[in-house]
């Protein structure tokens, strides 16, 4: 979903005028023609995440997977960047010289990635189904991709596929947002603010009995205004690790960025770093 990124509290681009483009005061309800999740928002995506620090992620994870095998550079048996999105993650990958590819679930996104990176291969799957006939030393999935498997037998499914794609002792990388993340997502649940020409105004709230986060996610340019409806699941630490013990990872390690120290029991963001047997 990406949304505590977008809607993080700032305001990209200098103060948000008093109105958005519509002519709404910022603040006031605001109406957009419904959209499926990552669709419209492909078009903008890149300009709401232009602060994210993808680089440095990158480095995270490569820094960290090499402590448990990871080959530098060309010398690895390729990567896997799994719910790449617009291909934001994929770039530093290939930049430090891995083979790797990308995975998502949504076309518009993929088609903004292979416009951006026409020399990398780019599926079209869900994390539960997909099968890519090769394995790989490191399959990675970050800004809380994860997240949108919203049951646990769901998580399992797309472990299981993780699994099967990796050489024995490759490594499966990820972050996930907590339900202590996402019932704290932004303050008073509402995001606004101007990401370049992009005016958006997302709201948040969280159901304790599901334990689902919902955002619904305006923007507006020039050229029309959207709503997408997102949701996400948030995992615990001690989920997680029984969730990938049953899928047979070992090695399990639930810890923070940046120095990869091991999860506070509060930590509302988390990574995950596993070995295939």
């Amino acid at each position: 979903m990406d949304e505590e990124y977008a809607g993080d509290g700032r305001e990209r681009g200098g103060v948000a005028p008093a109105v958005a483009p519509n002519g709404a005061p910022t603040g006031a309800p605001v109406d957009g023609r419904n959209a499926a999740p990552y669709t419209d928002l492909a078009g903008v995506y890149d300009r709401l995440m232009a602060d994210i620090e993808y680089d440095e992620w990158a480095a995270f994870i490569v820094r960290t997977a090499a402590r448990r095998g990871l080959p530098s550079g060309s010398a690895g048996s390729g990567l896997l960047d799994l719910g790449c999105g617009t291909g934001n993650a994929t770039l530093p990958m290939w930049e430090l010289g891995y083979e790797v590819e990308g995975l998502d679930a949504s076309s518009a996104m993929l088609a903004a990635a292979r416009k951006k990176l026409p020399g990398i291969v780019f599926h079209l799957d869900t994390f539960e189904e997909f099968s890519l006939g090769r394995r790989f030393q490191l399959v990675y999935s970050v800004f809380d991709a994860l997240n949108n498997l919203l049951t646990e037998a769901a998580f399992a499914r797309c472990l299981a596929r993780v699994r099967d794609h990796l050489v024995p002792g490759g490594v499966f990388m990820f972050d996930v947002n907590t339900p202590t993340g996402l019932r704290e997502l932004w303050l008073d649940g509402v995001s606004e603010g101007w990401a370049d020409d992009v005016y958006y105004r997302w709201t948040h709230t969280y159901d304790e009995e599901s334990g689902l986060a919902t955002v619904e996610a305006y923007c507006e340019t020039g050229e029309g205004s959207f709503v997408e409806v997102h949701q996400e699941r948030g995992y615990a630490t001690p989920d997680l690790v029984r969730l990938l013990a049953a899928a047979g990872f070992a090695d399990v390690a639930v810890i923070e960025y940046p120095d990869g120290q091991p999860a506070r029991p509060d930590a509302e963001r988390v990574w995950v770093v596993a070995s295939s047997p």
